[in-house]
């Protein structure tokens, strides 16, 4: 069940503003923002926008970790990214059909702002720095997941696990160990078959490139890990 707090946490001036991009709004448009919130909360595995669903709000986690991923044929799941706190997920249906076209799900009990869309929109067209750099952000999720294409159709196992274990270190725990990550969702990562992703993991683990300590993983050799991801 997910918990929708009528009581506030913090106004959006002194939370929104730990992303770098809210920094280019005045706090008169914060405080536009602010006053057509909702705060939730919720459990690790709840869904927070399902695929396909109207997009009446975007979403930006204040706290915890989710997982932003294509709901495919046969119940295969694509994982496009990880999503950390102050990110703003909406998603091009925004802008086209007012749809999500894919799913955020929390990886671990995790807070959430659902922000009106229109008012968002609104706060868009006023600040046309805000709006310039939103869609810089847009172009770069884009990039990188042409990069994650590429990877998915033209890499080995070895290589696109190499890759996925180097964005989870480097992009998303900023090169501390791995946490609250399965094996199936570095499958989903990847385009592979758990049992595929058991198989390398552990061919990585004999060659001491990673370790697993309390359900972490920790990478022992990135060296090696950036050789797998640049020969796979």
């Amino acid at each position: 069940m997910v918990d929708i707090n009528m009581k506030k946490c913090l106004d959006c001036r002194h939370c929104f503003r730990k992303n770098v991009l809210f920094e280019l709004l005045t706090d008169e448009e914060l405080d536009i923002l602010n006053n057509h919130r909702t705060e939730v909360t919720f459990k690790k595995g709840e869904i927070i926008f399902k695929q396909g669903s109207p997009l009446t709000h975007i979403v930006i986690i204040s706290e915890g970790l989710g997982k932003n991923y294509i709901e495919g044929p046969r119940g295969k799941n694509l994982i496009i990214s990880i999503v950390k706190p102050y990110l703003i997920n909406g998603g091009p249906g925004m802008y086209v059909d007012m749809r999500h076209h894919s799913s955020l799900m929390a990886l671990v009990d995790t807070k959430a702002c659902f922000v009106d869309v229109n008012i968002f929109k609104e706060v868009i067209r006023k600040n046309s720095i805000f709006a310039e750099e939103f869609i810089r952000c847009f172009s770069q999720n884009n990039i990188h997941t042409f990069g994650q294409f590429v990877t998915l159709t033209q890499k080995n196992m070895e290589g696109r696990i190499a890759e996925a274990l180097l964005y989870l270190k480097n992009d998303i725990f900023k090169n501390g160990s791995i946490k609250h990550i399965t094996r199936q969702e570095i499958a989903d990562l990847t385009g592979l078959t758990k049992e595929s992703t058991i198989r390398v993991m552990k061919e990585f683990k004999n060659e001491c490139v990673i370790d697993e300590e309390d359900k972490e993983i920790v990478i022992l050799n990135e060296p090696a890990l950036q050789k797998y991801a640049e020969l796979g």
